[in-house]
Formats: C-alpha cells, structure tokens, sequence
C-alpha cells in the first residue's frame, strides 16, 4: 500500500507544477494597468465592509474605462476566487459589473423569476434611467458574462436568463450600494 502512495507523489508534483504554471500564464495575460486595478481591488476589498467593484477601482487608479478591460479584468477575478476572500462571499458578479449592469440584469432576472413579461430595451431604459444605447451595451457585456443568453424566441429585450441566476437564493450579486467619503475615496457595500 505504501508503495502504490509513493506512485502518486510524483503525479500529485506534476499537477502542482502544472497549475501554477496555469496562473502564472493567467497572470502574464493582464497588462501592467489592469493587474494595478487588481492590486488596488485586493488591497481595497475588506476595508470599510468595501466590496468595491472594478469600475470604481479604474477609476481610482486613474485606467480609462473600457468595457474590454473591465472584461479582461472580471474574467481575472471570475478565474482567481482565491485572490480574496469577497470574491468568494459576495460572488464575482458583485465585483465586475457596473450599477447599471446590475440594474438591468436585477429587472431581467426578477421578470423572469416571477413569470412577467420580459422587459423591452426602451423598458429596461426607463427603468435604469439610461439610454437605450447604454441598455444594449449592459445587455451585451450580461451576455458575455453568461448571465443572460441572447434568444430569439424571448420576449422584451431579446434575452433570456441563465438558470442558475433566476432560481439564486439571495441573489446578493445585483444589489449593492456606492460610498463615497469626503476624503474622494469610493467604494462598494453590500
């Protein structure tokens, strides 16, 4: 028996060496300004109760916003729960989507979830309070986060909601409140 253990600590070495190799390439992927609103992020987070999410963490670090780079940097966190520990109790849609983005994925999910009507884009509009342009943007970057699914046959806004979001007990991900003191310093709470 003990022979066939040390059979397995050299596999058990090679998938060591394997994976960090993995998050050594996974971290090679960010560039310099987006592995800074990494840094910022895991510093931030914890502080206050902060659950500050990417897009304030740009800000703060001064890294133009582009729907591109908060991508690349969700997908990061998305990858790395192990980065911190609010990664892994409020979950990394709290962290990576905009207000606004959680706003029009709260409405699809609640529609969804209690068998109304699908929202329309103009709807979701109104209701966030932005333009119909920002709408599809948000429902776009929900699509690429496998949050909704565009679908032909929805009703609304043309998307439906992956499954694992509508039946989320509590669904914590899509609420979230900004802060911002006096000293400029902004920051997330849930």
């Amino acid at each position: 028996m003990k022979t066939k253990a040390w059979l397995l600590l050299p596999v058990i070495a090679l998938l060591l060496f394997v994976n960090g190799v993995s998050a050594a390439n996974d971290q090679a992927q960010l560039t310099a300004q987006e592995q800074r609103v990494i840094d910022y992020l895991v510093k931030d987070w914890g502080e206050d109760y902060s659950v500050t999410s990417v897009d304030i963490a740009m800000n703060a670090v001064k890294v133009a916003q582009s729907e591109e780079t908060r991508f690349r940097i969700g997908n990061y966190i998305k990858a790395h729960p192990e980065l911190h520990e609010v990664i892994r109790r409020w979950g990394w849609v709290t962290l990576v989507l905009t207000p606004n983005e959680k706003l029009i994925a709260r409405a699809l999910v609640n529609a969804e979830r209690d068998s109304k009507p699908m929202p329309s884009v103009s709807e979701l509009a109104k209701a966030v309070g932005i333009k119909e342009p920002d709408v599809k943007r948000g429902l776009a970057m929900l699509a690429r986060y496998e949050i909704l699914q565009k679908d032909s046959k929805a009703s609304g806004a043309g998307y439906a909601v992956f499954p694992r979001y509508v039946k989320w007990e509590p669904r914590l991900d899509f609420v979230f409140h900004k802060i911002s003191l006096d000293n400029g310093r902004q920051f997330n709470v849930n």
